[in-house]
């Protein structure tokens, strides 16, 4: 996936069981892409601004919205 700092992201179903923000994100919650360089495990994760939070996320935890005309 290809994101850059500034992309809007919906968040997927999965974030639902992360055991970190359980209860604080549901799916379909859009944010912001704020940071693109974080790895964990040798994989890349995102900083995504939601509702004045920043959280970290996958990118099997988000989506790239489309731009729409």
């Amino acid at each position: 996936m290809d994101l850059k700092e500034g992309d809007l992201v919906i968040t997927l179903k999965k974030v639902e069981s992360v055991k970190g923000i359980l209860g604080e994100l549901k799916a379909g919650m859009t944010g912001v892409i704020t940071a693109t360089s974080s790895q964990f495990n040798n994989s890349i994760v995102y900083g995504v601004l939601i509702e004045g939070r920043e959280y970290f996320l996958f990118t099997d935890e988000i989506e790239k919205l489309e731009d729409q005309c």
